[in-house]
């Protein structure tokens, strides 16, 4: 079952700050190479969708639902960053992805969670009750292909993972991560990038082992390629071969 959290229906209350709506982004089909993803809802699809939505404040480490639970919301994260993955006969943890503001989750399969969610950091997300959402659907197909969108989205971004830990170098690994939390950054900063997530997060999502992650975090800050800048951001300090590093598989 779901973890019991601060909920609101959307609105708030007597003098609260109103919610963000619901947003969704994504790479559409039809959208010429290298540009970034686009908002998906007008403005009529996100008063419709928030008024079904219910407000979930999630604190930070808090198990949303877990692998194989009854799949009962689908959710929109406002805001902060979560974890999907899913802990295996041998103990071992595998990190499908991480998912931030503007991402979807809650993908089922017969009717049950295929993976558990956990927050990395306070999230705030819409939770979207699946029959109420297949009335949307049926009621404005607009609706229903936005969520398509963004499931090809989410399917491309599974399949860049994929070749992610397909390399065999640890700092390679590493580099296309960054690469890819740097695309999430609202600043676009190229010379810095927020890093939510812990070093243990980033070895199950690479696939590798704490220590190699510790590893090729010496290495590339040996090259001078870049440095960790306290425990949550990495400093690029050698753009050109950042990003040779990243692109090279």
């Amino acid at each position: 079952m779901m973890r019991k959290t601060s909920d609101k229906r959307s609105g708030g209350g007597t003098g609260a700050p109103p919610p963000r709506q619901p947003s969704l982004a994504a790479i559409p089909f039809r959208r010429l190479a290298g540009t970034g993803p686009i908002e998906l809802f007008s403005d009529t699809q996100r008063q419709q969708l928030l008024r079904q939505a219910i407000v979930r404040d999630f604190p930070a480490r808090t198990i949303v639902y877990r692998a194989d639970s009854p799949a009962e919301y689908v959710f929109i994260i406002g805001d902060g960053v979560v974890k999907s993955y899913r802990d295996l006969a041998s103990g071992r943890r595998r990190i499908a992805a991480f998912l931030f503001a503007r991402d979807l989750f809650g993908l089922a399969e017969s009717g049950h969670y295929t993976n558990t969610v956990q927050t990395i950091t306070p999230v705030r997300a819409y939770a979207l009750h699946i029959d109420a959402l297949a009335e949307l659907f049926a009621h404005d197909p607009a609706i229903e292909y936005s969520f398509l969108c963004k499931m090809v989205h989410v399917l491309r971004e599974a399949q860049h993972h994929n070749i992610i830990v397909g390399r065999r170098d640890a700092m390679g690994r590493l580099a296309m991560l960054l690469r890819l939390l740097r695309k999430h950054d609202p600043s676009h900063h190229l010379r810095t990038i927020p890093v939510p997530m812990s070093k243990s997060d980033i070895a199950n999502y690479l696939g590798l082992s704490l220590e190699a992650v510790v590893r090729a975090t010496r290495r590339l800050e040996l090259q001078g390629i870049m440095e960790f800048v306290g425990r949550h951001e990495v400093r690029i300090l050698d753009h050109s071969r950042f990003e040779a590093l990243a692109a090279a598989a």
